[in-house]
This record gives C-alpha cells, sequence and structure tokens, in this order.
C-alpha cells in the first residue's frame, strides 16, 4: 500500500529556524509520522533574515531532509512557481500553515480550488487577535477576500480552543474545525542547575523571537526596578530592529542584562538547562516550543496567561503575570528573590511533571491521522 503524499505548504523548513515556531511544528509532525506518510516541503534558502545555514542545500531540486522528507529549496519562492511545483507534485493533501504567508498560502488555495484537491487550514495562532493587529487593515481585506473564495464547510486544523474560536468567529460556524495540538519536543534527561542559597544570583532566561509581541521591554524595565540578585540573559532573533533599539535604550545595568544571540533549535535544552526561570511575558502564543522545552528541563517559567500553557501555577511549575499591569511581573520577581533552596526545588520539580504529564495525557498519533483522514473522505 503506497503512502499518503502530503504537502506541507510554508515558505521556511530546516535548516532554518528563525521564523518561529511553525517550523518546528511541521519538523516535529514530520518525525512523528515519517514512516506512514510522504511528507513534501518547499523552502527558501536562507531564513527571515536573510542569513543563511552553515548545510549545503542543493536548489530546484528536491531533495532528503534529515527525516527522509522531501524538500524543494529556492533562491525564491512565486506565486506561479510554487502552484507549478503543486502541479508537478500532486499530492493527495495539502496543509497550508499559516494565513498571510501568500506566496504559499495562495497558490496551495487555486490549485485546490482548479484541481478539487483536498485542503487543510492551519491558521498557526495568526488570527489571535494580537496577530491581526499588526498590519490589520491589509489582513482585514485578504480575510474578507478569503471569506468569499473559501467553502462554507473546508477543513482547518486548531492547536487550541482558541483557535477553534477564532476560525468559526472569521469563517462562520460551517467550517469543520479539527483540534490537534501542536507537538512539542520528546521530554529529555537534561535538568537545569539548582538554587543553592539565597544569597546566589538568580539566572532568568529570555528565549524567543525579539519583536513587540513578546514584551522583552516588561522584563528589562522589572529587572531594573528589582533586586540585583537577578540577571537576565536574552537568545533569539532580531526580527524588528527598530524595536529592539527601544529595548537597548531602556536604563539598565549591561552587566546584569546581556544579549547572547540566536539559538539552533537543536540547542535550545541545553541552554535552557542554565537558569532558573525562563521569562516571556508575551500577547499571544499559538503554542510555544521554548516554553514547553523550559519546563521539561526542569526550569520554571513566569509567562502571561495569553498562551495554551493552563495551570502552570497550581502544579508549582512556574507563575503567571498580566502583562496590562506593570507592577504584575516586579511582584513575581519579589516573590522568586525570596524562595528558599527547597522552595525552588518544588517549582522544579513540579515543572519536569508538568512536561512529563503533557505528553502522558497527549493523543497526537490519533488527532492527526483522524485529521488527515478527515481530508481525504468526502463531505
Amino acid at each position: 500500500m503506497s503512502k499518503q503524499k502530503v504537502l506541507l505548504l510554508y515558505p521556511y523548513y530546516w535548516p532554518n529556524y528563525k521564523a518561529g515556531g511553525p517550523i518546528q511544528s511541521l519538523y516535529n509532525i514530520v518525525g512523528l509520522f515519517k514512516a506512514d506518510v510522504d511528507f513534501y516541503l518547499f523552502s527558501l534558502d536562507h531564513d527571515i533574515d536573510g542569513s543563511k545555514s552553515e548545510e549545503v542545500l542543493p536548489l530546484e531540486v528536491w531533495c532528503k531532509g534529515p527525516q527522509n522528507e522531501n524538500i524543494y529549496f529556492a533562491e525564491e519562492l512565486s506565486v506561479f512557481k510554487v502552484f507549478k511545483l503543486i502541479q508537478n507534485l500532486k499530492p493527495d493533501v495539502i496543509l497550508i500553515n499559516g494565513m498571510f504567508n501568500l506566496k504559499t498560502t495562495i497558490p496551495g488555495l487555486i490549485y485546490s480550488k482548479l484541481f478539487k484537491s483536498k485542503i487543510i487550514i492551519s491558521p498557526r495562532g495568526m488570527l489571535q487577535e494580537w496577530a491581526l493587529q499588526r498590519n490589520s487593515k491589509k489582513k482585514k481585506i485578504f480575510l474578507t477576500l478569503l471569506k468569499f473564495y473559501l467553502k462554507k464547510n473546508e477543513i482547518w486544523h486548531a492547536t487550541d480552543l482558541q483557535e477553534e474560536e477564532d476560525i468559526h468567529k472569521i469563517f462562520g460556524n460551517k467550517q469543520r474545525v479539527f483540534f490537534a495540538s501542536n507537538i512539542p519536543r520528546q521530554v529529555g534527561q537534561l535538568k537545569s542547575i539548582d538554587f543553592n542559597s539565597t544569597r546566589d544570583s538568580i539566572k532568568l532566561v529570555f528565549l524567543s523571537l525579539i519583536n513587540p509581541n513578546k514584551n522583552l521591554h516588561l522584563i528589562i524595565e522589572a529587572i531594573s526596578k528589582s533586586s540585583s540578585r537577578f540577571t537576565l540573559d536574552v537568545y533569539g532573533p532580531i526580527i524588528e530592529k527598530e524595536y529592539w533599539k527601544r529595548c537597548l535604550a531602556m536604563d539598565f545595568n549591561k552587566d546584569q542584562i546581556q544579549y547572547k544571540g540566536p539559538v539552533l533549535p537543536w540547542n535550545v535544552p541545553s541552554v535552557l538547562m542554565n537558569y532558573h526561570f525562563f521569562v516571556l511575558p508575551t500577547q499571544g502564543e499559538n503554542f510555544g516550543h521554548a516554553i514547553f522545552d523550559s519546563l521539561s528541563a526542569g526550569v520554571p517559567v513566569v509567562i502571561s496567561r495569553k498562551t495554551p500553557w493552563k495551570n502552570i501555577d497550581t502544579a508549582n511549575a512556574g507563575f503567571y503575570i498580566e502583562i496590562d499591569d506593570h507592577t504584575s511581573l516586579s511582584n513575581v520577581l519579589t516573590e522568586i528573590s525570596q524562595l528558599t533552596p527547597d522552595e525552588y526545588y518544588v517549582y522544579k520539580s513540579g515543572s519536569i511533571e508538568y512536561a512529563r504529564n503533557y505528553w502522558k495525557q497527549s493523543s497526537y498519533h490519533q488527532d492527526y491521522r483522524f485529521l488527515l483522514s478527515a481530508a481525504t473522505e468526502p463531505v
């Protein structure tokens, strides 16, 4: 029996990583189902900031990736080029990732309409309120046109309940939405550093894209006003340079807060284990792979409530902050600074247990198989 041929449409894939969580999500999907599905992906040969990997990438031909997936690397992708590639490939299912990557989204939609191909649309958080606020006029125009173009009962992939609500709110309640959570990295064996005494420095880490959505400036502001025991290392690609300049212009101790640069995805767990707390006061996350990586390494998290991660506080896996309350993060840092080593160990253990329970309760195989099979069934 031949394998199902599935095309994952997104303009970036391995070895690129600076375009954020969707790359990691797609990589993990491929890893979980590579024995049963033939995956195909198009990818630019450079990252979102124009930088190139040290990997030697063959261009304009299909080649094998690290998980035996089929990848087509190109210097540029256009609507016409991607359409012709899809036409030649003739996939069984097209999974469109993201809403506003027009050079991959539009040809996928057009091909599906012309050739009655099966498609699944996965917004990847791009319909969340915070995501629609940036370039809002252009996005509203595109979504309005898309509503007229799509059928009333397209198949959608939602990674959480909020995304399901967003899909129905914008495109109507007749849309068929299937739930399948993002697939995180497996819980590893790495464990974080200990909290030896109340006099030690408390090492905080921010690891994410650097743009206004992640609210790095709130962390800098809070640390500048708090105990000198805190240090912050900032990791991640600078996506919006003007925002980064704003952060650098803030009044803070340069020895206390330092920028360490981007981190290759496969090095993330080993970086995180060198810190006491992971901090991300984000305006919204579709998943937050680094949050899970942190928990699985035994690094408690300090995050906003605008993520899919629930009951972090009651599970003793970290703290929530209210990003609209400028005292909230400072109050949490004060509480952290007063922890004893034994109290910190409770949070460290709670983080690992939270990650393990998440994997135990997951139904990834079942959910994604159901999603892919739904796309091939007649309506």
